[in-house]
């Protein structure tokens, strides 16, 4: 597996630096150009857009709120809100991470990206975009726990949205961690975009997620179109996520157990949730040598018809295709990107790099 977020600790500066001084440049990472922003959680939350070469759809916030989908607000994966919702979504909606550490003593727990643990440890928060626009990157370090955690949106036509993820012990010595990480408040396939916006609470009545065994494939569908007619109507398509990179993880469908796990609890799988948000958390215990690190990903698609969750299901037994095929369509995007931009002059060259980017 390759992409930017697996270049990160190439910047030594990473590794340095605690100022709250807010600072930009551009920077080449994994042979790619980027704009890095520092200390970007001391600016005010803006929207950052992530583009493809295909029918993707993506506004995150520079906190790490998000809404995704294919094609059109009515095809969302998260809920397609306004800019104000988005950087207001951060804890309940899209990505979220939580790290327990043994300590000496006494169990800490990370929360990257949640600004309600602000003080709680010292940290540094950077947001990294390339010049294409169809990858950014959210990076938190935590100088106290001698930890990193980074996460890469990126695209792909054949599999949807990929979210790319690295932990690493930038510490002398081996930790062992357990790591709770995924998406809340996935959307089930077919919900009209007027009902997701103005009539939330009904559509979570009609939620119906459950897990396949043996490829840990989730899906995200309704029990039943949503209509207020007396007539039948069946809902015939999923939404879907799946991890790779992990050993086997223990897989919630919700954000029910977080608070248990925040307080040591264990976790147990879940394999069908009716009536409540979705959720696509992986839970697993990680040692990490050394300057050690470890990657995995969480792709979602949103749509797929029978057959095409059964072919994905079956295709999911070798995970390692599943990995390289990844790898190989979000290079073809991006290549078919660039040929996009090439052709309508947008690819440019001055003697001023942010004015050529733009």
């Amino acid at each position: 597996m390759s992409g930017v977020v697996y270049a990160m600790n190439t910047d030594s500066r990473i590794l340095s630096s605690t100022t709250d001084r807010v600072s930009g440049e551009f920077i080449d990472l994994d042979g790619e150009r980027f704009y890095a922003i520092r200390n970007v959680d001391r600016m005010p939350p803006f929207l950052v857009s992530v583009v493809s070469s295909g029918d993707h759809w993506l506004f995150a916030s520079s906190n790490g709120g998000l809404a995704a989908g294919r094609v059109s607000p009515d095809t969302a994966l998260l809920p397609y809100i306004t800019v104000d919702k988005i950087h207001e979504s951060a804890l309940h909606t899209g990505p979220r991470t939580l790290v327990r550490v043994e300590a000496p003593g006494q169990l800490r727990v990370w929360e990257p990206f949640n600004r309600e643990q602000d003080g709680v440890f010292e940290v540094s928060r950077r947001l990294y975009k390339n010049v294409s626009g169809n990858k950014v990157c959210f990076e938190e370090l935590n100088h106290e726990l001698a930890l990193a955690f980074r996460y890469t949106w990126l695209t792909s036509d054949s599999f949807g949205f990929v979210r790319r993820c690295e932990i690493q012990n930038l510490g002398r010595t081996g930790r062992r961690v357990e790591l709770l990480d995924g998406l809340q408040n996935i959307l089930p396939a077919g919900t009209p975009r007027f009902t997701q916006t103005n009539s939330s609470n009904l559509v979570d009545a009609y939620k119906w997620t459950e897990l396949l065994d043996g490829s840990g494939l989730a899906l995200f569908t309704l029990y039943a179109g949503i209509s207020d007619r007396a007539e039948p109507c069946e809902s015939l398509k999923a939404n879907v996520a799946y991890c790779l990179g992990l050993d086997a993880p223990t897989i919630l469908l919700s954000s029910r157990q977080l608070e248990n796990f925040r307080h040591g609890g264990p976790l147990r799988t879940e394999r069908h949730t009716r009536g409540i948000r979705g959720a696509f958390l992986v839970a697993q215990a990680l040692s990490l040598p050394a300057g050690g690190r470890r990657q995995w990903q969480i792709v979602a698609d949103v749509e797929l018809g029978q057959a095409q969750v059964v072919a994905l299901h079956q295709r999911l037994g070798d995970p390692t295709a599943v990995t390289r095929a990844i790898v190989h369509s979000v290079r073809q995007g991006s290549d078919k990107l660039a040929r996009l931009m090439a052709a309508c002059d947008a690819l440019q060259c001055t003697a001023e790099e942010s004015v050529a980017a733009h």
